[in-house]
């Protein structure tokens, strides 16, 4: 082996951030849930989705924080584009059409 080549550590070798490292952001909860969803987050746990129960409901808040802001983002679009005039609903119409338009050519797998 060279002098510039490394040496190939296995994974049993990596060393791994101490639990200690990780940010103290967390707060205590103390809760019962119902059966089916704690069998959910053991599998979560069991399938390494996630290291834990506690990140399993992280990750299970998290999609239903993403999911409610998605639907409160289209309802404040919906509002806004049923609060335009008649002439900005065209100009929007139009840009949205012009844009269509030139995203065409654009090849976005960045094939030849």
């Amino acid at each position: 082996m060279s002098s510039t080549q490394q040496p190939v550590r296995s994974a049993s070798s990596v060393e791994l951030p101490h639990k200690s490292s990780r940010p103290r952001n967390r707060m205590k909860l103390s809760t019962t849930v119902a059966a089916e969803n704690f069998a959910f987050l053991e599998t979560m746990v069991s399938l390494g989705r996630t290291d834990s129960i506690a990140e399993a409901v992280d990750l299970a808040i998290a999609r239903l924080r993403r999911v409610e802001n998605r639907a409160q983002l289209e309802a404040a679009t919906v509002a806004y584009f049923d609060g335009l005039s008649p002439e900005a609903q065209q100009e929007e119409q139009d840009l949205a059409r012009q844009l269509h338009l030139s995203a065409e050519s654009v090849d976005f797998n960045l094939e030849p």
